[in-house]
């Protein structure tokens, strides 16, 4: 790739309740479908509430989770 980074957005959520560490979260997919997860709060790189955002990117092999806005929704 010529030492270029390649990033692609997964899909963007929303932390609905944190109960014991657990985070319910609702997140919309790439292709707009919607999903309800359970998530242990230490998958979070940040300190997460309710109503926090993040999303998920795939780059360099690697799944990761970032807080905030996704740099799309940013955009808008």
């Amino acid at each position: 790739m010529n030492g270029l980074a390649f990033v692609l957005l997964l899909c963007a959520g929303v932390v609905d309740r944190i109960e014991d560490n657990i985070a319910s979260v609702e997140v919309v997919a790439s292709d707009r479908s919607i999903h309800d997860f359970d998530m242990s709060t230490l998958m979070f790189p940040c300190e997460i509430k309710e109503g926090d955002t993040f999303y998920f990117v795939y780059s360099q092999g690697k799944t990761e989770i970032r807080c905030g806005q996704s740099p799309k929704e940013r955009g808008r």
